[in-house]
């Protein structure tokens, strides 16, 4: 554990995460077209519907944290599958293949609790897509706690999903931007380990903006 410092010898550097939603042209209208997609699907068009579907802005606590699960609740109307790919954990699963094998597996699992394959319902066909997104230089520092959390407390969300969840698929250690420098810059190992203990995966970016700029400041999380 480092020792506490009041200023970072090196500041943290926010960045703009830009980018656009790419159709494929590739549908599902019922599981089955569903699980052929998704055994070829490029990885990047599975990485777009289990992470970034939290940059659609929905507000409050997930019950669909990804596309899949969303398709298979109001497309689908299968509240059990629905659960089942809700429950997925992809920043915990590593490699995107692995995520594609635990889809598979769920979805194989469930359709051999049917008696029919699931169709979608007139107009709620899952459309894949995938995204072309980008890390700009955000022009805004941080040197000092209380910079952080104002910075945190005003950064566009897309900045602070980069911060926060894509930071987890650049590296190794499976932390946020925010916990690694606080504990490298600032000697703040007490917050940033408050920081890794939010289950993110289940709140909307401006639920998990909040309860970071609260742990930020010392207040208790809420429960």
């Amino acid at each position: 554990m480092g020792t506490a410092k009041e200023r970072a010898s090196n500041p943290f550097r926010f960045v703009d995460y830009e980018g656009l939603v790419v159709a494929s042209g590739a549908e599902a209208r019922n599981l089955r077209e569903f699980l052929e997609v998704i055994g070829r699907a490029p990885d990047e068009m599975i990485h777009h519907h289990l992470f970034r579907s939290v940059l659609e802005h929905r507000y409050g606590t997930w019950d669909h944290p990804n596309d899949f699960s969303a398709w298979a609740a109001t497309g689908l109307g299968d509240p059990v599958l629905s659960e089942k790919l809700a429950s997925l954990e992809p920043f915990r699963r590593g490699e995107i293949a692995n995520a594609r094998a635990a889809i598979i597996e769920i979805v194989e699992e469930h359709l051999d609790t049917v008696a029919t394959v699931p169709w979608a319902r007139p107009g709620l066909a899952f459309h894949f897509a995938s995204g072309m997104f980008f890390a700009l230089p955000g022009g805004r520092e941080a040197w000092t706690l209380d910079e952080l959390r104002t910075g945190v407390s005003e950064i566009p969300l897309s900045s602070l999903y980069y911060h926060f969840h894509e930071a987890r698929l650049r590296g190794d250690d499976d932390e946020d931007d925010f916990s690694s420098w606080l504990t490298n810059q600032l000697g703040r190992d007490d917050v940033a380990l408050r920081l890794r203990a939010i289950d993110f995966y289940l709140f909307s970016l401006e639920e998990l903006r909040q309860r970071v700029v609260g742990i930020l400041a010392g207040e208790e999380e809420p429960t």
